[in-house]
């Protein structure tokens, strides 16, 4: 069996790994050269066993992130420690990644167990005469798959070649995010809500800080904004990125399964994405090895329907975005 992987985030990653220690043939494909730049990310401690079965966690422990034992939450009229837990080793912590050293870290342990990466991009997907997907073809060669995974995040590549569409769960939500340099005194992580959005302030590295800000479009941070508490620092450049809650009608078919954010979207005030893209990716692979696709979509739209459960409840305790 060989499975073609599009995309080589945490997603890819993870369903390219376990497709190996299932032993299943991988090649991955990746246009963009590692490392390469992703926002700051926030790991929720629950990442550590999948890192675990992974066969990455001690390369993410190497790199020194960061660590925090839960996020002061400034919501609605609460302000308050939420702590992630504890048990007889201590309090549970979370990470600070730098994404694009994670996602290089993965990269490598993917390579390790055996996956072949190649640099390069999709141009079209190749179908039998029963409309099964059977590989793609890429600007270098065309390579023939029993399964291809879309792991191509918000480009959804295969998901657009194929016609899948996405189903909007939210209102439209725009995320605003960059980073600050210099001194950093306060209590981080932190998330703070007010009458128009959100906002998350995190220390990513010493003396560096990272800011998430999500809105509805016509509340959308202009020009130069950067959160309050930041002001007196030197701001980088800010990037956008588009977090309307979404979910692909479909997520599997004959010869085809999608993963992370080409699959499903939520915004990121959970700080479960990684999470999240680790346990679709996973779980892709998981289906693949065991010779069919039955119950993934099912998994999928009932894991999207908790965690979206979960968020409008705190959406409405704020008042937000029409929960």
């Amino acid at each position: 069996m060989r499975v073609v992987v599009l995309g080589a985030g945490p997603a890819g990653c993870a369903a390219a790994i376990s497709l190996r220690q299932a032993g299943v043939g991988v090649t991955i494909l990746e246009p963009a050269e590692f490392p390469r730049y992703r926002p700051g990310e926030t790991l929720h401690p629950g990442v550590e066993p999948l890192l675990e079965r992974l066969g990455a966690l001690e390369r993410v422990l190497d790199a020194g992130y960061l660590r925090h034992a839960g996020t002061w939450v400034q919501w609605a009229d609460s302000n308050r420690f939420v702590p992630f837990g504890t048990d007889d080793a201590g309090p549970w912590r979370g990470y600070q990644a730098t994404r694009g050293d994670f996602d290089a870290r993965l990269l490598e342990t993917a390579r390790d167990a055996g996956a072949e990466v190649l640099r390069s991009t999709p141009r079209s997907v190749l179908r039998d005469g029963s409309g099964r997907v059977i590989g793609v073809t890429t600007d270098l060669q065309r390579l023939c798959a029993d399964h291809v995974i879309d792991c191509t995040g918000s480009a959804r590549w295969l998901s657009r070649q194929l016609g899948i569409r996405c189903v909007c769960r939210s209102p439209r939500l725009v995320a605003r995010y960059g980073y600050a340099r210099g001194p950093v005194p306060g209590d981080w992580p932190r998330i703070e809500s007010d009458r128009d959005g959100w906002t998350w302030l995190a220390q990513v590295a010493p003396r560096r800080m990272h800011w998430t800000r999500v809105t509805e479009p016509v509340h959308r941070p202009r020009g130069a904004w950067v959160p309050e508490a930041l002001a007196s620092l030197a701001h980088e450049p800010p990037s956008g990125a588009d977090v309307t809650w979404r979910l692909a009608h479909q997520t599997a078919g004959p010869g085809w399964l999608l993963a992370g954010d080409a699959a499903a979207v939520l915004d990121p005030s959970s700080s479960h994405g990684v999470l999240r893209a680790l346990m679709t990716g996973m779980m892709a692979a998981h289906m693949i090895a065991r010779g069919t696709d039955d119950g993934y979509d099912d998994w999928m739209s009932s894991w999207f329907e908790h965690d979206a459960t979960h968020m409008r409840l705190a959406y409405r305790e704020a008042h937000l975005f029409g929960a």
